[in-house]
C-alpha cells in the first residue's frame, strides 16, 4: 500500500500498524550507475515486502548524508544535523498516524549514524517502535558472501541489483574496477576516502550480472520479511503473510 496514492478516507480505514520508510540519497555511483541508486534499491525491496505483507509504504527521503562523495558532481550532501531533525519528524508523524512498528530501510552508509539517533530518540518520544537496517549489511549476507567476488560503492553487488530491478538505468559500458579497502578500525578521514574513492566506485562492477542480481533480491527480500515478523511477534502485532500457507 503506498501511502502517497491512498486518498483520506481510505487511509482512515486501513491497518497502518507496521510501515516501512526507505531513505537513501542522491550521490555519484560511478558512471555507470544513477545518481539515485541508494533510493532506487531500498524502494523496490519495499515495495516488494508491501505486496507480501501488505504493510504500509511510506515515500521515500531521497537525500542523506553524503560527506564521502560530496566532491562528485551529482551528489547532494544534507547537513547531518538537519538530516536528523528531518527524519525525527517524519518518524513522530508516522506514530502520530498510528503506525506502531516502523521499518526503517537504509539505502546509504553516511545515514547510518543519523539514522539510529533518529530512532532512539522517536522511540522515546512516542509508542511507537523503530528498526534501522542497512539492506547491504544486515540481510542477505550470506547470499551477498556467496555471490560477490569484490562488493561496495558501484561495485559488483550494487550493479548487478540494479541490473536485476532497473537494467535501463545501468549503462555497463561504462564500468570498470577499482579495488580499495578501508582500514580494519574506524577512521573518520578525509585523506583515506579520496584514496578509496577516486573514481566514486569501490569495487569490480565489470563482474555484475543480472542472474547474481535477481538470487540476491530474492534473499534480501525473505531476509527483510523475517525482520518484520520477529519484529512483530516481539510487540504483540499481527502481520498477514499473502504467500503463507
Amino acid at each position: 500500500m503506498r501511502l502517497w496514492e491512498l486518498n483520506g478516507d481510505t487511509f482512515e480505514k486501513i491497518r497502518k500498524d507496521i510501515a516501512i520508510l526507505p531513505v537513501g540519497s542522491l550521490e555519484r555511483h560511478g558512471n555507470h550507475l544513477p545518481l539515485g541508486t541508494d533510493t532506487i534499491i531500498p524502494l523496490r525491496l519495499a515495495e516488494e515486502v508491501s505486496k507480501r505483507l501488505r504493510i504500509l509504504l511510506m515515500p521515500p527521503i531521497w537525500y542523506g548524508s553524503c560527506r564521502g562523495l560530496r566532491e562528485f558532481p551529482g551528489t547532494f550532501d544534507v547537513d547531518s544535523m538537519v538530516f536528523h531533525a528531518y527524519v525525527l519528524n517524519v518518524m513522530l508523524e508516522a506514530a502520530r498516524n498510528g503506525v506502531k512498528l516502523l521499518i526503517v530501510l537504509n539505502g546509504h552508509g553516511g545515514n547510518t549514524s543519523a539514522l539510529l539517533s533518529a530512532a532512539r530518540e522517536a522511540a522515546h518520544k512516542s509508542d511507537m517502535s523503530v528498526v534501522v537496517l542497512n539492506w547491504w549489511t544486515d540481510i542477505g549476507v550470506e547470499a551477498r558472501k556467496a555471490l560477490f567476488k569484490h562488493p561496495g560503492h558501484a561495485g559488483e553487488d550494487e550493479t548487478s541489483l540494479l541490473l536485476a530491478i532497473r537494467p535501463d538505468l545501468v549503462n555497463m559500458s561504462k564500468a570498470f574496477d577499482h579495488l580499495k579497502e578501508y582500514p580494519s578500525f574506524r577512521i573518520y578521514s578525509r585523506k583515506i576516502e579520496k584514496e578509496v574513492y577516486k573514481q566514486a566506485l569501490n569495487g569490480s562492477a565489470t563482474l555484475a550480472t543480472s542472474e547474481k542480481g535477481k538470487l540476491w533480491l530474492n534473499a534480501l527480500v525473505e531476509d527483510l520479511i523475517k525482520v518484520i515478523k520477529e519484529s512483530s511477534k516481539l510487540l504483540g502485532i499481527d502481520v498477514e503473510d499473502n504467500n503463507a500457507i
